[in-house]
């Protein structure tokens, strides 16, 4: 009989720890922008979105004012719950930025995010929580389509028909532990009108497999985005999600992944 208790309170205990997990998992994705509401910003665009585990520490977030229209993909540090509680900790740093202040360069927006979570976090005891992210802005006018891109350890790949280019970003992080800097340059894009545009999380170069069992680099990736340019981004979205897939090939997804792609 009382194996039988303890075998009871060990089924309540996972089917609690399955629920708190579940509610994590729908609270992580109900704070990211729907892909439809990216697409109305964007002639075209689309999102992968594939968690690790349950949930993900990599996020993004949209913002139109006006004729401008931002758009912003950040990695956190870190996996599980704890990486997924810093991405709403950067989206509610964000909107506190679009209530409060006027910051219009990509730059500056960086620079707003990386002060916020340190003032956040300067008394922070926890040691298991990392509190950097890289991140990637873009800034798009819809009335003259000029573009901007601002990075912190996250590059911009722009395919076009004269070839990939990588716009890179600074090398420092934003968060806590992150070099402390005087701005971020805001990098106005150039050649925009034909071409595709991608962030991607660093969970993407951290995929481990293709014929020498390697990490995935930006140039393999670029290059087989230019082979592809010419199909819609609808195919594009089918396309990526299965070249990651096969380069993965029998190996584990180690860590999350995020692509975003779209046009001017």
């Amino acid at each position: 009989m009382g194996d039988t208790g303890n075998n009871g309170n060990e089924s309540n205990w996972i089917i609690n720890i399955d629920r708190i997990e579940d509610s994590t998992r729908r609270n992580y994705f109900s704070v990211l922008p729907e892909e439809k509401k990216l697409m109305e910003h964007f002639s075209g665009a689309f999102v992968i979105n594939k968690p690790k585990g349950r949930v993900g520490g990599d996020g993004f977030w949209l913002h139109s004012h006006g004729d401008d229209v931002y758009l912003a993909l950040f990695t956190c540090i870190g996996e599980g719950h704890l990486a997924s509680m810093m991405t709403r900790i950067y989206m509610n740093a964000l909107k506190k930025m679009v209530d409060g202040y006027s910051i219009d360069f990509t730059g500056s927006i960086l620079q707003f995010l990386h002060r916020e979570v340190r003032a956040r976090f300067k008394d922070k005891n926890n040691i298991l929580l990392n509190t950097n992210a890289n991140v990637g802005i873009v800034k798009l006018n819809n009335k003259t389509k000029e573009m901007e891109f601002a990075g912190a350890n996250m590059n911009l790949l722009q395919v076009s028909p004269k070839g990939v280019k990588i716009i890179k970003g600074e090398e420092s992080q934003v968060g806590e532990t992150g070099e402390h800097r005087a701005s971020y340059t805001s990098i106005t894009l150039e050649d925009t009108k034909e071409s595709k545009f991608y962030l991607c999380s660093s969970g993407v170069y951290n995929l481990i497999g293709g014929p020498e069992f390697k990490k995935l680099s930006m140039t393999q990736l670029g290059d087989y985005l230019l082979e592809n340019r010419k199909h819609d981004m609808a195919g594009q979205k089918a396309l990526v999600d299965q070249y990651l897939t096969a380069w993965t090939g029998v190996n584990r997804q180690n860590d999350d992944i995020m692509v975003i792609g779209f046009k001017s």
